[in-house]
Formats: structure tokens, sequence, C-alpha cells
């Protein structure tokens, strides 16, 4: 129950009882100690009277004999000491009543900028997780909560917004290839009589859009399937990325790009189709989005701890304000080149889910003869 009390309630009662023991306590110390000073005031004054009748030379005589009792307490002096028990008792409620007013209004005080945000937090919305809160000024852990707490509606907020452009995105990205086919077969089936070629023509546009279809809904479930167990075997980077090159490199002399590769013996841990993937995808857009006669330079590195893969292109380039959005799922930087390549914008998406995976990380930054470089920093090599 006394977990349930508000905080606020909860200091009150805990100050309370503190109050009450360091009272309670202090009460018995001074009732102890002004008992014993009581004895002996009435000790000494009932010693002189017994002096007075003996021999004022005898030092004898101003010793009081072990087997003589102490004197009993006179009236007023047992009054007094009633007097300050009964007192002392009035104080330690009068203390104890006024410190747990007191805790109850400092607290609300020192608690205000709490239920502040307590409020705010409860106003919080998907419309307005934008809107930041005033940090308040008392740099307190209150102000470090709020600070916290607005860093987490902004991460959220960019969740929420990623989600629903994802949402956008993939709904318009289906309903294309859809359209195109109803448009077709409603062109066609206005027609009674068709021709072969017409037959032909039809047959074409399904297996396209199918097509498109496919990779779409293939590259969504490679997505979905990144959250899998990932199989911890030896990688050779070199012996990877010679494939890579070999198997694009029909596409780069159509695009009359050249390839070219600087990798050592390195070693990561990992799945090797996966990281295929990843960097198969990057150099492809790399061929893809070059000019002509333009380059792609692949390039290892290596340390104690980490293997950095470099990959440069010569090419169109990634503007500095797109950079930050080319991860997301569907996101394109040029749309009408995009679809005439054939891209879904999923490939980099899935390339930062594999990366990330193998405990690296992405890194987009401008290539220096113009272009872009891809650098990916993969950890526990051999």
């Amino acid at each position: 129950m006394f977990k349930k009390m508000p905080i606020r309630l909860r200091l009150t009662v805990m100050m309370i009882i503190l109050l009450t023991i360091c009272c309670i306590g202090l009460t018995l110390i001074l009732n102890f100690s002004a008992g014993i000073m009581a004895t002996k005031i009435d000790a000494a004054a009932v010693l002189p009277a017994q002096v007075d009748g003996e021999d004022s030379n005898s030092m004898d005589s101003l010793q009081t004999p072990p087997d003589v009792m102490m004197p009993t307490p006179s009236e007023e002096s047992q009054q007094a000491r009633t007097d300050f028990k009964m007192n002392s008792i009035v104080y330690l409620l009068l203390v104890i009543v006024g410190g747990g007013v007191l805790t109850y209004y400092v607290s609300g005080k020192v608690l205000k900028p709490l239920d502040t945000l307590n409020s705010q937090i409860k106003n919080r919305t998907v419309h307005n997780l934008s809107e930041t809160m005033d940090i308040p000024s008392t740099n307190d852990e209150i102000a470090e909560l709020t600070q916290s707490f607005n860093e987490m509606t902004d991460k959220l907020n960019d969740a929420f917004m990623m989600q629903s452009r994802f949402s956008a995105n993939a709904a318009h990205e289906l309903r294309t290839p859809l359209a195109v086919l109803k448009t077709k077969v409603d062109v066609f089936k206005k027609k009674h009589i068709h021709s072969t070629e017409e037959y032909d023509a039809l047959i074409s546009v399904f297996e396209k859009q199918i097509q498109r279809l496919s990779e779409l809904v293939s590259s969504l479930l490679d997505m979905t399937n990144m959250n899998d167990e990932l199989a911890n075997e030896t990688i050779c980077l070199k012996d990877v990325l010679e494939d890579i090159v070999s198997e694009l490199s029909h596409i780069a002399v159509e695009k009359d790009v050249k390839l070219y590769l600087d990798c050592n013996e390195c070693v990561v841990y990992g799945n090797t189709d996966l990281l295929y993937q990843a960097l198969y995808n990057i150099v492809e857009n790399g061929i893809k989005y070059n000019i002509v006669g333009g380059m792609v330079i692949i390039t290892v590195k290596t340390d104690k701890k980490q293997v950095i893969v470099e990959i440069k292109d010569t090419g169109i380039g990634i503007p500095d304000e797109e950079k930050k959005n080319i991860f997301e799922p569907f996101y394109r930087v040029d749309k009408s080149r995009s679809r005439e390549m054939g891209g879904s914008g999923l490939g980099l998406s899935i390339v930062q889910s594999i990366i990330h995976k193998h405990n690296g990380h992405i890194l987009v930054t401008d290539h220096e003869n113009g272009g872009t470089c891809f650098e990916i920093t993969l950890g526990k090599i051999k």
C-alpha cells in the first residue's frame, strides 16, 4: 500500500516517521537527564540542614554516611518533573505535526516541476510528438528527465514518420504494377477479336509487371527475415569481392565503367550469402549510376579489430540533404532514374540491415573525385 501512495504523500509519511523517532528519542534523553539533575538539586537542598547540627570543625561531618538514604523529592520537585514530562510530550507532538505539514508543503513545491512534466506527457499524442517540452532551469534530475523525454519523443517521431513514408511508398509501389495490369486487361477486353501480336504484347506486359511484383515481394521478405539467427561462418572477403566483380563485369562493360579491386586475405565472420548480397548491391549501384567511362574502386583496409570496405564511384553522387534518407525503405534520390533501371528502393535498406546484423555500420560520403563513397566497417576479424 505504501508503494502505491503518491510521491508527495510518501515523502510526508517518511518524514513524519523520522521526526517521530527522533523526537521520541530526544524526549526520553531529556527527561532522563532532567530527572538526574532534579535529584542532585534535591540532595543539595537537604545537605546544609544536616551540617548545621554537627560540629562545624569536623571535616568528616561534611560527608554523607554510606548508609544514609537519599532524600525523597519534595512535592514542588515532583510537580516540576511531571510538568516537564507533559510539556515535552506536547512539544514532541507539535514538532511532529508541524514537521509533517511543512514537509508536505515543501515537497509540493519541489515536486511541482514533476507534476508539470507529468501533465505534459499525458497530453502527448502521435500528432504532437515533434513538439519539445521546455527544460527547467533547475539543472536537477527533473531537468535531465525532461531532456531524456525530449530525445525519446524525437526518436519516436522519426520512427513514426519513417513508418508513414514506408506505408505510403509500399502502397504506391504495389499499386503501380497492379494499375498497369488492370488497364491493359480493360483495354484488351474492349475488343472481341485479337491478333497474335496483341496477345504477345499483353503477355509481355504481364510478365514484366509480375516480375516487378515478385522482386518487390522478395525484397520485402528479405527485410523481414533479417531477424533470423546469423550463421557464424568464416568469410574470406577477397573471394566474395572477386566473385562480385566477376559477376558484374558484363554490366560494367555495357556501361563503360572500370572496376578496380584492392583487397588482402582478410577474414570476417557471418553469413556469406547475406554479406555477398549487401556488397553486390552497393557495387551494382556504383555501376548503374555512374557516368560513361567512370570507375568503381573497391578497397579493403584492416586493423587489429575491424575491416573497412570502401566502395567509391565516380557517378552522379548523392545530395547532402538526401544522404540521411537513402537507407529508408522505398526511398529514391532520383525516382525517374531508379524506375528506369528497375530499382524498388529497398536495396540500401536491406544493405544496412545486413551490415548491422554483422555488428558493423555503413557510412555514405562524397568521393573526392566526384561520386559517392560507401564505407562499411565490419568487426570480428581474424
